[in-house]
């Protein structure tokens, strides 16, 4: 005896996620939007990342010198990285050590106040930032590239509704 051939939809891991869910618990609604979300996210980090490794940059290590690129002064608080990253003191550090052996920042510290350190953007670092936007736009965003106009701003709403008033400020 064979088993009738799948659809589409039958082969998507979320919508089996979701199947299996609907079996157990009640609503699968909430369920369904965090998997879809954490699925897509981490099969939207693949892509960019794909995008990005010819031009040699991990996707953090592209936000961090996009960021940099971003403030006035090409150079911001350590700190406001971590926070703007969403990301541990230690591993904003780490990533900024990389960063700065590659010669893509630099550190310098606040004369005012020695607990404050800057990372600053190098010219270096700003030219690698135009060549990997350069590359992400080339390529439409990765899976972004699938979607109109209208589609991204209705996405791009959504996630801000998710999103709230808990995420900081840019730069």
């Amino acid at each position: 005896m064979t088993t009738p051939p799948r659809t589409p939809r039958e082969q998507d891991p979320v919508e089996r996620a979701r199947a299996q869910w609907a079996q157990r618990y009640p609503d699968e609604s909430g369920f369904v939007v965090v998997v879809s979300m954490l699925r897509t996210y981490a099969l939207m980090i693949r892509e960019l990342e794909r995008i990005l490794k010819p031009v040699g940059l991990t996707l953090t290590r592209f936000e961090v010198l996009l960021l940099l690129s971003f403030s006035a002064e090409r150079r911001l608080p350590t700190m406001r990285l971590r926070d703007l990253l969403l990301i541990h003191g230690s591993s904003a550090t780490y990533l900024v050590d990389r960063l700065e052996l590659r010669g893509w920042v630099r550190r310098e510290a606040e004369p005012a106040d020695r607990r404050v350190n800057y990372v600053v953007l190098t010219d270096e670092g700003e030219t690698l930032v135009e060549r990997a936007v350069e590359a992400l736009v080339a390529a439409g965003w990765g899976h972004a590239a699938g979607l109109d106009a209208a589609e991204r701003r209705q996405i791009t709403a959504l996630l801000a509704a998710l999103r709230g008033a808990e995420s900081p400020a840019l730069v």
